[in-house]
């Protein structure tokens, strides 16, 4: 029975498929309108309107490459860390919104009109438990 996989090997690629697929989709689906995406970014009042405007164009393209690195296992440990710290960063921005209660638009799945812009606790623990699914 030495060829067949352990149950690790298949939990490990359940959780980099759930990882990758989750940043596939966020990705893809903001690289149809980066408006929206720079909307959303502007919600969180750090950044200035042209960062807003930059990040907005470059953030899908690194969020679909990076779920692509995790799920083929190219530059895999580079992918991860990439995804692990966007998720940090998110869960500060979040963190920053909801301290200074901002009515925030998240935009991890484009259209904003279709997301709760307020629910700070689970847009947290949601990215701090896609942190540690990651790790």
């Amino acid at each position: 029975m030495a060829g067949r996989p352990k149950l690790g090997t298949w939990i490990e690629l359940l959780f980099r498929w759930i990882l990758a697929g989750f940043f596939i989709l966020a990705g893809a689906l903001k690289i149809k309108d980066p408006q929206s995406l720079t909307t959303a970014i502007e919600t969180y009042q750090i950044l200035p309107y042209q960062l807003s405007v930059v990040l907005s164009l470059f953030l899908p393209w690194l969020e679909v490459f990076a779920g692509l690195g995790v799920a083929l296992k190219k530059l895999y440990q580079g992918s991860l860390l990439t995804l692990i710290l966007l998720l940090g960063v998110f869960v500060i921005a979040l963190a920053q919104g909801w301290a200074r209660d901002l009515d925030v638009t998240c935009g991890c799945f484009g259209s904003a009109d279709q997301e709760n812009q307020t629910n700070y606790a689970w847009l947290i623990i949601r990215d701090l438990l896609l942190i540690l699914l990651a790790a």
